[in-house]
């Protein structure tokens, strides 16, 4: 294929149902499989991660008195992390151990951030 800078170009063979399913987002890594992501959800953040689902492939695996446990079937990449993050205290990754290892660190590099007094010193751009 010769791409053309400047004029519109249109890929006639990509699917984007099918490129984007195991994703959330549009950030797509064509040699990484899809992996079981399972999430504990409290019960405050329960019913809206019920009724507006993470990804089409999220399942309700186990309802808890305090919340409940989900999985999905999905990459890892950017998107997915930050929407966990976005999530804060109210979730919580439980496997597997690769994401769980990649949010605890975001959050403890969070904290202290939060922890320092100091403010890095101003750059120019």
């Amino acid at each position: 294929i010769k791409i053309l800078f400047g004029k519109d170009y249109n890929n006639m063979n990509l699917k984007p149902t099918e490129f984007y399913k195991n994703v959330v987002g549009v950030t797509v890594s064509p040699t990484m499989r899809a992996r079981l992501i399972r999430i504990y959800v409290d019960r405050g953040n329960a019913p809206y991660v019920i009724t507006k689902p993470i990804h089409p492939s999220q399942k309700l695996e186990q309802r808890l008195r305090d919340g409940i446990i989900i999985t999905l079937e999905v990459q890892l990449n950017f998107e997915l992390e930050r929407e966990i993050l976005g999530f804060g205290d109210s979730m919580k990754v439980l496997e597997p151990q690769i994401l769980v290892d990649r949010i605890r660190g975001k959050l403890n590099k969070a904290r202290r951030q939060y922890d320092e007094e100091d403010f890095p010193e101003e750059v120019e751009f």
